[in-house]
């Protein structure tokens, strides 16, 4: 971009972090579930070929299978749903400790914007924004992508924020912005 020195830094607060939670890290942990839970499967098959032997009636070993491969399909999405429900349980429990809290940030710099988590970090380039639209009490970037992200931000000023540094750049440099 054309500021090469611009740089900011802001701390989340809770009603961003859950917004953050439920934007980014719900859908991320899902596909990892669902992910692990498909490398599982493949493990019960693979590791039952192995007891597979002259012996055993291929019809017989095949039906269980495909009995386990549709209990999978059947099954898996109310497992993973189950699972991910219980880690954000737990991830809101943690955000009673300031220690946590203070581990969730956005970076913005000339060219990327960072969003650091102890769930993960997710990294954007601002020519991946769609558009920025400002509310009363939110500025929100709209990410170009296939899982429609949205990036929001407090429009609160605070001393550890400089929101209106963070408009004017984006005004001047990425998009126009949407004031509603």
């Amino acid at each position: 971009m054309y500021n090469p020195d611009f740089t900011l830094e802001f701390k989340l607060n809770s009603i961003e972090i859950r917004k953050l939670n439920k934007m980014y890290f719900k859908r991320i942990y899902k596909e990892r579930f669902r992910f692990f839970s498909l490398i599982l499967l493949f493990f019960l098959i693979f590791f039952d070929v192995f007891d597979w032997n002259d012996d055993n009636d291929f019809i017989r070993w095949f039906s269980r299978n495909l009995v386990l491969i549709l209990f999978f399909l059947l099954f898996q999405s109310h497992i993973v749903n189950t699972l991910c429900r219980t880690f954000f349980k737990l991830i809101r429990k943690l955000m009673k400790f300031e220690r946590f809290l203070r581990s969730y940030k956005f970076n913005f710099t000339n060219s990327f914007i960072h969003v650091y988590s102890p769930l993960g970090e997710v990294e954007y380039k601002w020519d991946e924004i769609e558009k920025a639209i400002l509310t009363k009490d939110f500025f929100f970037l709209y990410i170009k992508e296939k899982k429609e992200y949205v990036i929001s931000i407090s429009n609160k000023e605070n001393e550890e924020r400089n929101i209106k540094k963070l408009i004017a750049f984006v005004e001047n440099n990425v998009t126009k912005i949407t004031k509603i």
